[in-house]
């Protein structure tokens, strides 16, 4: 038995999405040696991990040893990008790649003749030298592959993202309902420290209500956008699946 589990009272904490109540989920080992707890939000279903005081040692590597999907998941982002540009945003000038790892993303995508940038706080930029984003600018288009589940503040984060772009394309795998364990779910990557936050449908929807953006989800990718145009075009699009670590 867990030690929470062994107390009169479960512990629960307050959900970073809706500000409802979270219960205690589950606990498992992170990073094989902290015992972490995790908590379900009762409104939306937001499971987050108790405050990380681990991330500075799974951020040691800005890409985590198990993530051996990473190549293939770049190519495969770069296939559903281009179509989702061509499709809806012909006319995009300028995009920038959120946590974009060591710049393999950008670099397939000026290869293809898009107009992508650079950023990542964890990482350096090793295949799109001279093509970093540069402060205060703002840009038609911003990608964010695997970034929302390593997000400690998603709502402050996810505030930072929508300032740069009228239009946010993300990747993360949705919570499957009913939740799995914490053994029984690939996602929740215990072993790498750095997924912290898992998201449904109707955890994105109220973070795309706040933002006052339209969502458009397919598989793991989902679209936050201003323009209401685009809503129609989406349902042709493929629903990929990402690559497991």
């Amino acid at each position: 038995m867990s030690n929470a589990a062994q107390g009169a009272e479960l512990p629960s904490n307050t959900c970073k999405v809706c500000g409802m109540p979270s219960l205690f989920f589950g606990e498992t080992d992170v990073l094989r040696k902290y015992l972490v707890q995790y908590f379900r939000c009762e409104r939306c279903g937001f499971i987050q991990t108790e405050a990380p005081y681990w991330l500075e040692e799974a951020y040691s590597s800005a890409i985590a040893m198990q993530d051996v999907g990473i190549m293939q998941r770049n190519l495969a982002n770069r296939e559903i990008t281009s179509a989702v540009l061509t499709l809806l945003f012909p006319k995009m000038s300028g995009a920038i790649d959120f946590g974009g790892g060591h710049g393999v993303f950008v670099r397939l995508m000026r290869d293809r003749g898009f107009n992508f940038f650079w950023s990542d706080l964890h990482a350096t930029n090793d295949y799109a030298l001279g093509f970093e984003s540069n402060e205060g600018s703002t840009y038609d288009f911003l990608t964010a592959f695997e970034v929302l589940e390593h997000l400690t503040d998603p709502v402050a984060d996810l505030s930072k993202l929508m300032s740069l772009s009228d239009n946010v394309f993300v990747s993360t795998c949705i919570v499957p309902q009913p939740a799995p364990r914490l053994s029984d779910w690939w996602y929740y990557v215990p072993t790498t420290g750095q997924h912290i936050a898992f998201y449904t449908t109707e955890s994105l929807n109220i973070l795309a209500a706040r933002f006052e953006r339209n969502l458009l989800s397919v598989g793991p990718y989902h679209l936050f956008t201003r323009n209401r145009r685009v809503v129609f075009c989406i349902d042709w699009l493929p629903a990929p699946e990402l690559p497991e670590l």
